[in-house]
């Protein structure tokens, strides 16, 4: 496992260098109520395509919300063939990637962590099942999404919400840095889109 060191303030883990030319596919995972809202977001902002049809307050590709794993199938051939650079959001992705690996064309993960009593909390108001069942479902999820991020060797950036939150320049200059693309801070408000409150239409911040 190929992984860099990170600052004290840093919010990123890096498993092997990722791609910042040539064609690739981002798969942006986590857990709900977990911040991958934000990082997909950023990832928009910055020009990324994560899909058509998206849903402005959780940043999620609606035509792939569907269970039906052929009709992922053809939503990843027909991006292959439309951009170079694309990806998707889905805090579950990891039930199901491995069952679409064939058609993704250089797969670099992005997984999003939270701390779990935060997430347990979040979930908890959503979805009212009890406060430690919901840590406890935060922390299968988490440990699900390590262990596809063990098993399949291929770039990962390793994210906590919480340091990204906290360190939003940072985060910012380290995540643009991995993904090859320079923020224009002239265009986009990023900070204010990365503050910690409700969904956030993406159009709200463009300057």
């Amino acid at each position: 496992m190929n992984e860099s060191k990170p600052k004290r303030e840093s919010a990123i883990i890096v498993k092997n260098r990722p791609l910042t030319n040539g064609p690739r596919t981002y798969i942006v995972f986590g857990v709900m109520r977990g911040g991958t809202t934000m990082v997909a977001g950023v990832m928009r902002a910055l020009g990324l395509f994560l899909g058509n049809n998206v849903d402005e307050n959780n940043q999620e590709f609606t035509e792939f919300n569907s269970s039906d794993l052929d009709q992922k199938r053809k939503i990843i051939t027909a991006n292959n063939e439309a951009h170079e650079v694309w990806g998707w959001k889905d805090p579950n992705a990891a039930d199901y990637v491995d069952r679409v690996w064939p058609e993704l064309r250089n797969p670099h993960f992005i997984c999003v962590f939270r701390d779990s009593v935060a997430n347990g909390q979040g979930l908890n108001r959503w979805h009212p099942f009890g406060q430690i069942q919901a840590m406890q479902e935060s922390l299968l999820r988490q440990q699900k999404n390590l262990n596809l991020l063990a098993l399949r060797n291929v770039p990962s950036i390793l994210i906590s919400y919480e340091k990204a939150e906290r360190h939003k320049g940072l985060f910012l200059e380290e995540f643009s840095s991995l993904l090859g693309i320079a923020p224009d801070h002239s265009k986009f408000n990023f900070e204010g889109f990365m503050q910690a409150s409700s969904y956030k239409r993406i159009e709200d911040f463009r300057l």
